[in-house]
């Protein structure tokens, strides 16, 4: 059909009818997760091993090319959904990385990032990820990689964003109990299971037969990029999303950082490297 209309040169045209087609360097967020394998390069900027741990996951988003910050630490901001919240919405797309008290460092890419609005959104690139334990107890299975399990059965319902809840990857893919210390998981409906066919991010009990057992957490951390693509400084965004400046004029009455929240027990907002 796309020949009959468009010509039998179409198809190698790479913008037919002055149509400008997408390609994965340039919106790598509108293909699902690579999964073959492979690691993004460490930057520079990646001077610390987790960073580099988390720099390794980010092949082929958003986040691959750009330095990373720190935007929310639960031991230094607060184990609270409040909190986390605070720090991150509004802040775009973001990578969360956490360690369990058996060292299991595991996590999350979300492409979209939070705003606490209450939505279900969906996200084909979503994907969550694990270093296993090796035979030796290093981690990455022995090989230092990670294991990254991609969004499975569409888009849809790849990220829950509630407010004064924490994070959550699909209904049951993985969910974040600040308030308790606790993650649960449970793979094979929203995210793919483990290579392995287990059920949960953290094997164990449960592990093979989807009993998603908690894992008690011992350290959690998201990072964000500190800057704007290229590609970002340019976009327009079209009718059905926010424009320049309509987001920070909603929120324009929020807590700002700094500032004293009182009902947060009095907990003083942190300021971020990027706040002016």
């Amino acid at each position: 059909m796309v020949l009959n209309v468009f010509g039998k040169d179409a198809l190698d045209d790479p913008e037919p009818m002055g149509l400008k087609r997408m390609t994965k360097e340039e919106w790598p967020d509108q293909w699902p997760a690579l999964t073959d394998g492979t690691v993004a390069e460490t930057l520079p900027t990646d001077d610390t091993p987790e960073l580099k741990m988390v720099r390794a996951v980010c092949n082929q988003t958003q986040l691959e090319f750009q330095p990373l910050g720190l935007a929310y630490d639960a031991d230094t901001h607060g184990w609270r959904a409040s909190s986390f919240h605070t720090q991150l919405d509004g802040q775009g797309a973001a990578i969360l990385v956490a360690t369990t008290m058996d060292g299991t460092v595991f996590g999350g890419y979300n492409p979209k990032g939070w705003l606490g609005y209450g939505e279900w959104l969906d996200a084909i690139s979503a994907f969550l990820y694990v270093y296993q334990k090796g035979p030796m107890g290093g981690l990455g299975g022995g090989n230092g990689r990670p294991v990254k399990l991609a969004k499975c059965g569409g888009s849809g319902m790849a990220i829950i964003d509630e407010d004064n809840k924490g994070p959550k990857w699909g209904p049951d893919g993985l969910n974040i109990d600040l308030e308790n210390r606790t993650a649960r998981s449970r793979l094979g409906t929203y995210y793919d299971k483990m290579p392995g066919g287990g059920k949960t991010l953290f094997g164990g009990v449960g592990a093979l037969t989807g009993g998603g057992g908690a894992a008690q957490l011992k350290t959690l951390r998201v990072y964000v990029a500190l800057g704007d693509s290229e590609l970002a400084k340019n976009y327009v965004p079209n009718m059905f999303q926010f424009g320049k400046g309509e987001l920070e004029k909603i929120r324009e009455n929020d807590p700002k950082p700094g500032s004293s929240d009182e009902a947060d027990g009095g907990f003083k907002m942190p300021k971020m490297p990027w706040d002016k």
